[in-house]
């Protein structure tokens, strides 16, 4: 059967609730008609040159990104800004954008319950009832060096950063892209570290300090392994719903390198 835009959102807003987004989110459809028919569907955390000559080539009808294609407020869309560069070049090939951020964050099966997971995390909960935000969970005793090792595989991240507080590691707090916030409710949790990504310094100096080891493995690869679950999980949909969309996980350079 065919299937449109609206139908692809319908299914998304099922998986990952807007109502779930931060009230300075913003999230849904950034470009794009509605009634637009989809085939090829392309999932990426960004909107970048990467992404979108992948689209291009695949031809793709919608892109579904976890990072917000449009952030801030824009006053023109024009090819002096490289974003909005990409924006033209993908209203030009017909490409609607769809964005779930932080309701794709703290939904369950989402960024961080994904990345609790791949961390072998056990007896996983949700780390700030409040907001969804956040796992936390148990792993056999080891060194924080160890757990780094471990960490930086599963991810498969090009490199970690380690603040170590002197702790062995069992009970492990986890945020996928930037959580530092949430490194006083991770030590009121009982938390011996945390696993996120963009730790400055002077947080990194709080953790340690305050006696909770941490372990930066950087934003994207903390968040990119959620795209190939969603995938999945959107395959089965159309599937059962007789809706025949192919869906590919982009492939998404680190940004970030250790050399």
């Amino acid at each position: 059967m065919s299937v449109n835009v609206a139908e692809i959102i319908k299914i998304m807003e099922e998986i990952a609730p807007p109502s779930l987004a931060e009230e300075w989110d913003n999230v849904g459809l950034m470009l794009g008609r509605r009634s637009s028919t989809v085939k090829k569907l392309l999932l990426a955390l960004d909107i970048t040159a990467e992404v979108v000559r992948q689209a291009v080539a695949q031809k793709a009808d919608m892109i579904i990104t976890h990072h917000p294609l449009i952030f801030k407020g824009m006053k023109a869309v024009t090819d002096r800004d490289w974003q909005q560069e990409l924006m033209l070049t993908l209203a030009e090939h017909g490409i609607a954008v769809y964005s779930a951020h932080t309701n794709l964050d703290c939904v369950s099966n989402g960024v961080n319950d994904v990345l609790a997971k791949k961390l072998r995390l056990e007896d996983i909960d949700v780390l700030d009832a409040e907001t969804g935000l956040g796992r936390i969970g148990t792993v056999a005793e080891c060194s924080i060096d160890e757990f780094a090792v471990l960490v930086k595989t599963a991810l498969k991240a090009d490199y970690v950063v380690i603040g170590s507080a002197g702790r062995k590691v069992n009970t492990v707090a986890v945020c996928g892209g930037a959580g530092s916030d949430l490194i006083s409710l991770a030590l009121l949790r009982g938390a011996d570290t945390l696993v996120t990504g963009d730790i400055k310094y002077h947080e990194a100096q709080k953790a340690v300090f305050s006696g909770l080891n941490v372990i930066d493995a950087g934003h994207q690869a903390t968040e990119l392994h959620v795209m190939d679950s969603l995938a999945d999980r959107l395959s089965q949909r159309f599937a059962q719903r007789d809706m025949h969309v192919v869906v590919n996980v982009a492939s998404e350079t680190l940004l970030l390198r250790h050399i």
